[in-house]
Formats: structure tokens, C-alpha cells, sequence
């Protein structure tokens, strides 16, 4: 019985509750499901039952040796990935484009880091770390690191070359770790090729991004007996809350029931993605960006207003407000649209409609983007020891050769343009000034001030 069922025939036993939560069940809706650790529902920190069976099934599903369901989101895998198979002053290679989680979990555990950086293109969008981008991080650091730590997917979608980084990072005896927030979808149709768990050693998957999942709900899947799973599941009973949702639990027991029946899903999911991308290519001044389904997630609708005379804030704004279609991310000239199996023929119709009476509005132009890739950050010290430093706070205007303190990050996705330890450049001052007057959400800032070390 899956803990879905399980939940669902306590919820109807006469059973009275006299532990928590407090609502003691007497609500509609999920809380007849919302448990805590008692008889028969098992214990998500020290699973020997129904969960450890749901985590079985995860790992069948995603072919790995061992899953773990996750409630506070691919964060805490991450942080639970770097915490449990590094050690204090070890070196760490992250692609520069990780989420800020990556680099916190670097910052508690006082690892040395060094940067993988990838191409950007005219967008101001991160490509996916290549091989080569991993050999030029190893050789500006002079040693191998302990762990190799990129993301595949992009936020946009970009595959890393995962299979050679695999062969490359073992060969070398380097753990290579995967934040795949953006790819729990991958591998249940070949229009959707799993880049990543069945090379890397540890991947982190948020089930909530790309599937019909609850918020928070993600996945640590692990493929490698050189990763220590005690150590593991010691870090994440550190990271993640002592009293796990069993709601959320049971969302990941609902998802793994449709993932084991979705070939009908994902049959109309790519049906409908091949009919918007024909679509797509009648535009005349808005561009969808059409990589090959090997290089780039097809499910993710990059929409580029780079050669026309509008921001893609700027068109955020119209679908939202005139057609009533929220976005996933607006910058500088592009918009971001997620899709899933869960989308409907009627609601690509939707966008196609927007975009066409949009683009037929639309004059020739060129929207100015700031590259990140020119901000050559110059590290001066590792990111924990900045947090332990005396700090004071200035406007960001006088924090140029000042050594920031504060993480500052375009969000979404959460990539630093400021990362704690490094001198604080003009290029950045301007890149961050230019998200601000563009309504682009800065994190880090406390009223347009910056923490820097004394």
C-alpha cells in the first residue's frame, strides 16, 4: 500500500488524535492526511516502512540505487550533497550559475571555491557547462577538486554534456554532483533524455517544478557506492525539518502513481510542445528560442524580445495583464514560460493567440542587455571566511573595490552577480542598477545598501 492509500485509510479510521498537529484532523481538505510520526505511517528520518517503500519506488522510477524524498525542496538536497560528501577546506568546483543554495551549503561547510564559467549568450542566458569549461576551472585552480557541482538543466533548459563531465570527473575520482531542480521530468519519454542521474554520483531533483507535485516536495537520487550514505542521511536530518509534511509527502506518493502510468501524459505533453514550436517559427519579430531536444529541455518556452522594441518585463506585463498568462521569469530581453504534462491543449492555444496578436504589434529594435559574463569577479577571500568578517553597510553606489559580504542574485533563478568574498566591480553596480530601473527582483540589497567587510 503506498503512502498515499495508507494516509488515506487512516484519515477515515476512528482513531482520535491526541498528538499533533493541533487541528487534531477536524478540518476538511488535507487535513485529514496531516500526520505526525505515529503507528503505520512511518518516520521520513528513520523510514522502515511505508516511506522507505515509497523511496524504493522513487529509486526504481529514476533507475538510481537510492532515492530520498525531500520536503524543503531541492535546497535542502543540495546543502544535504555538500555538507555530506565534503570536508572542511576541501575544493569544490560549482558552475558560476548555481542557485544560492549551492553556495551556502559551500559557505557552512568552509569549503574552498572555485568557479566553472559558461558561456552567456546575447540573451543573458547562461549556456550549459561544458567539458571544457570544467578542464579551464581545474587549471585556473591548479589541483583537482574534491567535488564538481553544476546544474543541468539551466533554468532555460540547457543540457550540460553530462555523459563526458561523468567520464571525465571519475576518471579523476571527483564526485560529481547535479542540481537537476529543473529536470524531474526527464527520462519518462525520449523526447525528455535523462541528462543526468544515471552518470552523476549524487542528483538533486525538485519533483514540484516539472510534475504534478506540491511545493517543497524534491528528490536526492544517489547512483554511486563511492557516495557514503550514512554521512548523507546524517546531513539531512541537519538541513531538513524534524517534522517533515506528510501532506507533502503525500503529493510524492501521488506523483509516483501518475509517473508509473504517464505514457498518455507525456504523449499529449510532446504533441503539444511540437505544435507550438511549428507555430512559433511564423513570428516575425518575437523569437522562441529552438534548440535541438538533446541540447535544451523543449519545455521550457524561452521567448526572446532581443531584436524588437520591448523588454521581456515589458512583455511579461501584456500577457499577464491583457491575456491573463503569468510567467515564469521576465529579464532583460526574454521571457520565460515553463510547461509540464499537466498543461492543456487550450492553454498553449492561449499563449499562441497572445504571442501572434503581440508580435504583430511589435516594430524591429535592439534591447540592451548587460552580459554578466564581463564582471570578472576578483576573489579575495573564500566565501565563509566573509561571513565572519566585521561588516558594515554602504550604498551600493560606494561598493566598488569594497569586498562584499552579501550575496546579490537576479531572482529568479537565484545566480549571484555578487557572491560574499569577492571585490564588488563596477560592471556588477551597473548589471544590478539595470535589473533595478528594469523591474528585474534584486535579493541581497537592504534599501539599496550592501554589506561589505570592514
Amino acid at each position: 500500500m503506498s503512502l498515499h492509500e495508507t494516509l488515506k485509510e487512516y484519515s477515515k479510521s476512528e482513531m482520535y488524535s491526541f498528538h499533533m498537529p493541533g487541528h487534531k484532523r477536524m478540518l476538511d481538505g488535507c487535513y485529514k492526511i496531516d500526520m505526525t510520526e505515529v503507528e503505520g505511517v512511518d518516520d521520513l528520518h528513520d523510514p522502515d516502512g511505508v516511506i522507505a517503500d515509497e523511496q524504493n519506488r522513487l529509486a526504481k522510477l529514476y533507475k538510481v540505487n537510492k532515492a530520498f524524498m525531500l520536503v524543503g525542496g531541492s535546497t535542502v538536497g543540495n546543502l544535504s550533497a555538500i555538507y555530506g560528501t565534503l570536508n572542511e577546506n576541501d575544493l569544490i568546483l560549482i558552475g558560476r550559475n548555481s542557485h544560492k543554495s549551492v553556495y551556502n551549503g559551500a559557505t557552512l561547510r568552509h569549503l574552498r571555491v572555485g568557479y566553472i564559467y559558461s558561456k552567456v549568450d546575447e540573451n543573458g542566458i547562461y549556456e550549459a557547462s561544458s567539458l571544457k569549461d570544467i578542464k579551464d576551472a581545474v587549471e585556473r585552480e591548479g589541483e583537482m577538486p574534491k567535488a564538481v557541482l553544476i546544474t543541468s538543466p539551466t533554468y532555460e533548459g540547457y543540457f550540460c554534456e553530462i555523459e563526458k563531465i561523468s567520464e571525465y570527473c571519475h576518471k579523476n575520482k571527483i564526485i560529481l554532483i547535479v542540481d537537476e531542480a529543473h529536470g524531474a521530468h526527464l527520462g519518462f519519454n525520449q523526447w525528455f533524455p535523462n541528462q543526468t542521474s544515471r552518470y552523476a554520483d549524487i542528483t538533486i531533483t525538485s519533483l514540484h517544478k516539472t510534475l504534478p507535485c506540491l511545493t517543497q516536495t524534491a528528490a536526492m537520487l544517489v547512483s554511486s557506492d563511492k557516495v557514503n550514505i550514512t554521512r548523507i542521511r546524517e546531513a539531512l536530518d541537519i538541513f531538513e525539518t524534524s517534522s517533515p509534511s506528510y501532506v507533502l509527502m503525500n503529493s510524492i506518493s501521488e506523483c509516483l502513481d501518475i509517473l508509473e502510468n504517464s505514457e498518455d501524459l507525456f504523449r499529449k505533453y510532446v504533441d503539444n510542445l511540437k505544435k507550438f514550436y511549428s507555430f512559433s517559427g511564423q513570428l516575425r519579430n518575437l523569437r522562441v528560442l529552438n534548440e535541438s531536444y538533446q541540447k535544451k529541455d523543449m519545455g521550457k518556452l524561452v521567448i526572446s524580445t532581443k531584436h524588437t522594441s520591448i523588454t521581456g518585463i515589458e512583455l511579461a506585463r501584456i500577457l499577464r495583464e491583457k491575456y491573463k498568462i503569468e510567467t515564469e521569469l521576465s529579464s532583460f530581453s526574454y521571457v520565460l514560460a515553463m510547461t509540464s504534462i499537466m498543461d492543456t491543449k487550450e492553454g498553449f492555444n492561449r499563449l499562441k493567440i497572445a504571442l501572434e496578436e503581440i508580435d504583430k504589434s511589435l516594430q524591429k529594435g535592439e534591447i540592451k542587455v548587460p552580459v554578466a559574463k564581463t564582471i570578472n569577479p576578483s576573489k579575495k577571500m573564500e566565501l565563509w571566511q566573509a561571513k565572519t568578517e566585521p561588516f558594515k553597510e554602504i550604498d551600493l553606489s560606494e561598493a566598488e573595490g569594497k569586498i562584499s559580504t552579501t550575496m546579490i542574485c537576479l531572482y529568479p533563478p537565484g545566480a549571484p552577480i555578487v557572491v560574499p568574498g569577492e571585490e564588488v566591480t563596477n560592471q556588477a553596480i551597473d548589471v544590478i542598477n539595470d535589473a533595478l530601473e528594469k523591474g528585474i527582483h534584486v535579493t541581497g540589497l537592504n534599501n539599496g545598501r550592501i554589506c561589505v567587510v570592514n
